[in-house]
């Protein structure tokens, strides 16, 4: 069962059968696809420090598993490697409301479905699926929407090579106040800049 995240920070705040479950749909999800499981893990990992004293290890499945829905996603259209043609996104932009219903059934934490079911709106109130906007979006998955747009910025992709940290960081910074929160932004940048200074 990969559990490298959970070495890295030992977080013991949810119940044990919470925790047991939501490994369960860990591993069905790392079973599926390593690379989209290597993207979630990395995505958590950046998604914690924003995290509430206290909240570490619900904000880190939130990171992990706010792609679960993917899995209804046919592997073809994931994996693409040219553009989605209309339908093809169609299916895509499902995996939020697809994710929080997995989520919801397993019982997992609010923060961990709020994550799932916001992420790809945008600040300006343009994203999906539900095109809220603003403080109308949960914190976490404000949060959440930099911190996997930055791990998809910097990795590899079937599409495009991955993009320098620095590179990641100006063109999240260029998208502050449209795409994501500015605070958020601002906190992340600082974060990133006291990481390499």
């Amino acid at each position: 069962m990969p559990q490298r995240g959970f070495r890295l920070i030992h977080l013991k705040q949810l119940p044990d059968g919470q925790r047991q479950v939501l490994r369960a749909v860990m591993v069905v999800l790392a079973s599926w696809d390593a690379e989209l499981f290597a993207h979630s893990e990395q995505v958590a990992r950046e998604l914690v420090v924003f995290a509430p004293a206290g909240q570490e290890e619900a904000w880190y499945w939130a990171g992990l598993l706010h792609d679960i829905g993917k899995i209804s996603v046919p592997f073809g259209i994931l994996h693409k490697r040219s553009g989605l043609s209309r339908r093809e996104r169609k299916a895509m932009q499902q995996h939020s409301l697809k994710g929080v219903a997995i989520l919801r059934q397993i019982g997992a934490p609010q923060v961990v479905v709020h994550g799932a079911k916001f992420h790809h709106e945008r600040w300006d109130g343009t994203g999906y699926p539900y095109d809220v906007g603003g403080e109308q979006i949960p914190f976490v998955a404000r949060a959440l929407a930099v911190a996997d747009v930055y791990t998809a910025l910097t990795s590899d992709r079937p599409y495009r090579g991955k993009l320098s940290s620095a590179q990641a960081c100006t063109e999240i910074e260029r998208n502050a106040g449209s795409q994501f929160d500015p605070d958020i932004v601002a906190r992340f940048l600082e974060g990133k800049s006291n990481a390499t200074g």
